[in-house]
């Protein structure tokens, strides 16, 4: 069990996912999963000792035969947060599945961050505006000078927005 723990991956079906390979051990021993959404492990056994013909797991008590030279899929409903223990049937394989509620927490979407970003840069306009207005760099003659100033910071201030949310947008690196 050395290393860092292995992460579920979420399924389009909203399932979490780990393949662990069984040979003289759990590959990966330790997994980090999020509490609150089923876990499917999918086992591949690479080796036919009686050793590792089972997967028993401390909570809740699951007890699997694995195909020798296969795989064999142990689904766990939803867990609360908290740690999970699995050994073979001998108990000389051991992992364990560390259930946390924060885990895989996903990035807001790019609408919603547009949303954000676009209050922040509203306050931002009218605060530059009144800091123009009052210096006197705009003069307070008439419409035309706000509306001229008001659009450049607008686009400039779009511009700058497109380029930081879709430049951090995920899968963009």
């Amino acid at each position: 069990m050395s290393g860092q723990p292995a992460r579920a991956r979420f399924t389009p079906a909203g399932v979490q996912l780990v393949h662990v390979t069984v040979r003289e051990g759990y590959r990966p021993g330790a997994i980090e999963a999020r509490a609150g959404v089923p876990l499917r492990l999918v086992f591949h056994r690479d080796e036919d000792t009686p050793c590792s013909e089972r997967v028993v797991f401390s909570s809740p008590h699951v007890d699997r035969h694995l195909v020798a030279h296969g795989e064999t899929v142990v689904d766990l409903p939803s867990q609360g947060p908290g740690e999970v223990r699995f050994t073979c049937g001998m108990g000389r394989y051991r992992g364990r599945i560390r259930f946390s509620p924060a885990l895989g927490r996903r990035r807001p979407g790019l609408a919603s961050r547009f949303r954000s970003a676009g209050i922040g840069m509203a306050l931002a306009l009218v605060i530059v505006l009144a800091a123009l207005a009052a210096s006197g760099l705009i003069p307070a003659a008439g419409p035309m000078p706000w509306l001229a100033a008001g659009a450049t910071l607008l686009l400039i201030g779009w511009l700058t927005l497109v380029a930081r949310v879709v430049g951090t947008a995920p899968g963009s690196r």
